[in-house]
């Protein structure tokens, strides 16, 4: 298999195994919104999760990069005992790093409680979860982070060895296995152990455990497949070459910094949430037994279906970065603005449409996965089209990575970081919980030019020819929400939107609708044949 087939079919796998990994992960919880019954009972599993993300983005995030570049770069000279020592020192370390955030997290378990409820303590007569309840489950989910740096780390070795697979097939089992006890942990404890929301919700949390025992055991049988070959490759290195563990981990660690710090970017705009929400909503004078659904809402179960467009760009940015690195280093720059204007116009191509469809239909859409809510479906509203700029800010630091920026992709999240923790409280309390979606919009927009503008300077890349691309695919959309809209309100004067099955009735019809649509014109103009190349080209020739 040559390099360039080797390239596509490993980007394929971990693109394919990221989708789907998402598309579970946003489709769990459909089932266990009902099994738990609604956006407050679901509270404590939202409080804990996301410290219990930025935990594992601190404890792991990037060492498992660090270590599959240099596993590879050493192998590539033939230096394997050096590469062997790499990954069995770094498995060591990084069971230590999970030992050490387990405790962090568990010790901070009431701190991250009391910064999330504005009160301490339920009011009387009112049914809010108390810091008590909060800190336990905390500290339920801190035990997941043992397991997930060494998890992390393993894959890592595999990925050294450019052998894809492992890693594709650990994470689609994680995700099934923690999602299967997830749903019948929880089921369990609220059909047949009386119906404790708090025990169902810790249940469901401890999932994350769960799943990455499994995912271990995965990854143990593909490495007892291929420890013969991987110790034949050991005794065949006669190179002598030497490094130590001191210098070795330096390089680790100025690798894997910046990218620590750009993976925990969209974890601490839900913890900035998490922090100021409930304060920001008791400043503004909402009810206290308001705040916990209203928190869910956001970055619970809307946050959910915003992701659905946005995944896509997790699996963009794994194949733009040795793509771009390669025509920068070689000096490629006309291969390099291809990748880069193909890259942006082809990720707007498939979000923006589907963003904005999201927005028009919110009501139908939240109906048909959870159940009728006027705020939901309001909060629902604004923040689809914030997953246009999610999308963007994870290309575009992609980019930077690609064109050997990443010290500025550091200072340029850090800055969106500080004005997201600015800006957030005074928006809450002005507009309630669409304030930290706007909060969440001026970061990210501000993040976006930056990096823009980083690209135009250091990549020489003009955006003339992308901004009209864009201009015609936003025109496209906005056709597109139009018809969609009249359809819609045709529809509800027959249908209900409260109603599950009325809702996704007109969800189906809409969608089919829109997405014809958007097709038709697309293939009509040729945007989809440009985007989407020879595959499309034969249906396009049809339609004209």
């Amino acid at each position: 298999m040559s390099q360039s087939s080797s390239l596509v079919r490993s980007t394929f796998i971990l693109t394919a195994s990221i989708f789907i990994t998402k598309v579970l992960g946003i489709l769990y919880v459909i089932p266990f919104y009902a099994i738990i019954g609604g956006e407050r009972n679901l509270a404590p599993y939202n409080y804990a999760y996301n410290p219990y993300t930025v935990m594992l983005v601190i404890a792991g995030a990037g060492v498992p990069l660090a270590v599959a570049k240099y596993v590879s770069k050493y192998n590539a000279i033939g230096a394997y005992k050096v590469s062997q020592k790499l990954y069995k020192s770094s498995l060591v370390v990084m069971s230590l790093t999970g030992i050490l955030g387990f405790i962090i997290l568990y010790l901070l378990a009431p701190m991250i409680a009391e910064a999330t409820l504005a009160k301490h303590n339920p009011l009387p007569g009112t049914d809010a979860w108390s810091v008590k309840d909060i800190t336990e489950i905390i500290r339920v989910i801190s035990f997941a982070v043992i397991f997930i740096p060494f998890l992390a780390t393993f894959r890592g070795i595999f990925q050294g060895y450019d052998s894809m697979g492992p890693t594709a097939v650990s994470t689609v089992i994680e995700q099934i296995a923690r999602i299967i006890f997830l749903l019948g942990g929880a089921f369990l404890v609220m059909r047949y152990m009386g119906g404790n929301i708090l025990l169902a919700n810790e249940v469901a949390t401890f999932a994350a455990a769960i799943g990455a025992v499994f995912a271990l055991l995965t990854l143990w049988y593909y490495w007892r497949k291929r420890k013969p070959h991987i110790d034949q490759m050991i005794e065949q290195d006669h190179t002598e070459t030497e490094v130590g563990y001191r210098e070795m981990y330096k390089e680790i660690l100025l690798y894997s910094i910046p990218f620590v710090i750009v993976s925990l970017c969209f974890p601490i705009y839900l913890i900035i949430d998490q922090f100021t929400h409930n304060r920001g909503l008791d400043m503004a004078g909402v009810p206290v037994e308001m705040h916990d659904s209203l928190l869910t809402m956001l970055n619970l179960t809307t946050n959910k279906l915003v992701m659905i467009p946005t995944s896509l760009a997790s699996g963009f940015a794994i194949s733009l970065v040795p793509a771009i690195t390669k025509a920068h280093a070689s000096g490629q720059i006309r291969a390099m603005h291809h990748q880069i204007r193909t890259s942006i116009g082809l990720l707007m191509f498939l979000t923006v449409p589907a963003s904005l469809g999201i927005m028009v239909l919110a009501a139908p859409l939240y109906t048909s996965f959870y159940s009728f809510d006027s705020m939901a479906n309001h909060i629902l509203y604004y923040y689809a089209p914030v997953g246009i700029l999610i999308a963007l800010l994870s290309v575009t630091s992609a980019m930077l990575q690609g064109i050997d920026k990443q010290a500025m992709t550091v200072w340029i999240v850090i800055l969106s970081l500080v004005i997201k923790a600015v800006i957030n409280l005074p928006l809450i309390v002005m507009f309630g919980t669409v304030g930290a979606v706007i909060g969440t919009a001026i970061a990210l927009t501000v993040a976006i030019i930056c990096n823009l503008l980083v690209i135009k300077k250091y990549a020489y890349f003009k955006f003339r020819s992308t901004v009209t691309e864009i201009s015609q695919i936003l025109l496209y959309s906005l056709l597109m929400v139009l018809i969609v809209e009249i359809v819609y309100l045709g529809l509800i004067q027959f249908l209900s939107v409260r109603d599950k099955w009325d809702a996704l009735i007109i969800l189906i019809i809409c969608a089919a609708v829109g997405g014809l649509f958007y097709g038709y014109i697309s293939l009509r103009t040729g945007l989809a044949e440009k985007y989407l190349g020879g595959r499309v080209a034969k249906l396009a020739r049809k339609v004209r």
